[in-house]
């Protein structure tokens, strides 16, 4: 965290980890032949797995490095 209590997590990175989220949540559903869940259920797991692994932001954002979805300057309006 800065300062002012922004990240330099790009939105890139915070796009991948939600979608290795859902993933994740996707697979143990399934492994657990679990079939009929609702989209929501589904997004609240994820987002509920994000704040209990932040390794997965973490590894997201090497990803996001990797593939260019960001330039490596913080977004923060302080240090314009």
């Amino acid at each position: 965290m800065l300062c002012c209590g922004c990240t330099v997590v790009p939105d890139g990175a915070h796009v991948l980890a939600r979608q290795a989220a859902l993933a994740l949540v996707k697979d143990e559903l399934q492994r657990r032949g679990i079939r009929s869940v609702p989209a929501r259920d589904i997004h609240i797991c994820a987002d509920q797995l994000l704040r209990e692994r932040p390794k997965l932001v973490y590894e997201a954002r090497d990803r996001a490095l990797r593939l260019g979805l960001f330039e490596r300057k913080p977004r923060c309006l302080l240090l314009r």
